[in-house]
C-alpha cells in the first residue's frame, strides 16, 4: 500500500472546490452569452487547473479508486446530454466529450503511472523480468493514451476530449510535484508552451500532421517549426499579453489559490456530490437559457 502524501491527510476544506465552481460558472456564462468580453473566459481559466489539482489530491485520499472512477463515469454520462448542445450556436455535438471524461481518463493515467513506478522500483530490487515487463507496459499505456487523444481528434474531426492531452498531463504534473511548488510551476509553464504550440500548429498548418514532421522531413520540419512558432508568438502579441494562442496560459494564475489553500482560515464544507451535480445542472440551465433567449428575444 502506497504511503499517503502529507497534504492528503489534512482536514477537508472545500474552499478550492467552491472557487473552481464559481470561476467555471463565470467562464461558461461568458462562453454562451458574452463571447465579446474576454474577462469572463479569463476568470474561467482558473477552474480546470483547480479541478485537476483536486483530482490529484483525490487520488491520494480516496478509499476506493473504483468508486471514484465510477462516479466520474456516471456523471460524465449525465453531463454529456446537455454538454452535447453546449455552444453558442447549440449545435448537437455528441462526440465532443465533457470534462468528467477528461478527469476519468486522467485518473487512469495517474494510476498507470503509479503502477509503473512501483513495478520498476520492485524490479530494481528483485531483477524479476515480469516486474520490468509490467512497469514498462504500464508506462507505455500512459504514452498510448496521451497520443490517442490527439490522434483521434485528427482522424475524427467531430471527436474531442475537453482539454485533451493537456488536461491529462496537468493532472499528472500535479501528482508528481504535489510537494514541490517550484517543480509544479516549472512543469506548468513547460506544459503551457507545449499545449500552445500543438494547438497553434493544428490551426495554422494546412496539414494538421505537418507538425509531426511527416510531410517535410527533418530539416524542413525544423524550419516549419520555427515559422509556426513565430506566428503563434506574434499573433495578437500572444506571448506578451497571454492572448491569442497563449490564452489558456492565463490558467497559471490558478496556482495562487492552490498554493494558498493550506492557509485558508475559514474552512468550507460542501456535499460530496455538490461539484458532480453542479456540472451537468449549470450546463443544462445555461443551454436552456440560451434556447429561450433565441426563441423569445428579438
Amino acid at each position: 500500500m502506497m504511503e499517503k502524501a502529507a497534504w492528503a491527510q489534512t482536514p477537508r476544506n472545500d474552499s478550492l472546490k467552491l472557487i473552481a465552481m464559481v470561476t467555471m460558472l463565470v467562464d461558461h456564462i461568458g462562453y454562451m452569452f458574452f463571447p465579446q468580453y474576454s474577462i469572463f473566459r479569463s476568470v474561467g481559466r482558473l477552474a480546470f487547473p483547480i479541478f485537476a489539482y483536486q483530482l490529484a489530491v483525490g487520488y491520494e485520499k480516496t478509499s476506493s479508486l473504483k468508486n471514484y472512477a465510477k462516479r466520474l463515469f456516471v456523471f460524465g454520462l449525465i453531463s454529456q446530454i446537455p454538454y452535447s448542445f453546449f455552444s453558442p450556436g447549440m449545435e448537437f455535438e455528441p462526440f465532443r466529450l465533457n470534462i468528467m471524461f477528461t478527469l476519468l481518463l486522467a485518473l487512469g493515467v495517474v494510476h498507470l503511472y503509479c503502477l509503473s513506478t512501483a513495478r520498476l522500483k520492485v524490479y530494481r530490487d528483485t531483477k524479476e523480468r515480469k516486474d520490468l515487463f509490467y512497469g514498462i507496459g504500464a508506462l507505455g499505456m500512459v504514452c498510448i493514451i496521451l497520443a490517442a487523444v490527439e490522434l483521434l481528434n485528427i482522424a475524427l474531426p467531430d471527436f474531442s476530449l475537453d482539454y485533451g492531452f493537456y488536461g491529462l498531463l496537468l493532472v499528472l504534473a500535479f501528482h508528481l510535484y504535489r510537494n514541490n511548488k517550484a517543480g509544479m510551476l516549472i512543469s506548468y509553464i513547460v506544459l503551457s508552451f507545449v499545449y500552445t504550440y500543438v494547438y497553434g500548429a493544428k490551426v495554422l498548418s494546412a496539414n494538421s500532421m505537418a507538425w509531426f514532421g511527416e510531410r517535410y522531413g527533418i530539416v524542413k520540419s525544423l524550419s516549419s517549426f520555427g515559422l509556426v512558432m513565430q506566428n503563434i508568438v506574434y499573433y495578437n502579441n500572444g506571448l506578451l499579453r497571454l492572448d491569442g494562442y497563449f490564452f489558456q496560459a492565463r490558467s497559471i494564475f490558478a496556482l495562487i489559490p492552490i498554493y494558498m489553500s493550506d492557509n485558508f482560515v475559514n474552512r468550507v464544507r460542501l456535499s460530496k456530490y455538490a461539484a458532480y451535480w453542479f456540472y451537468p445542472v449549470h450546463i443544462a440551465l445555461l443551454v436552456l437559457a440560451a434556447y429561450l433567449s433565441k426563441a423569445f428575444l428579438p
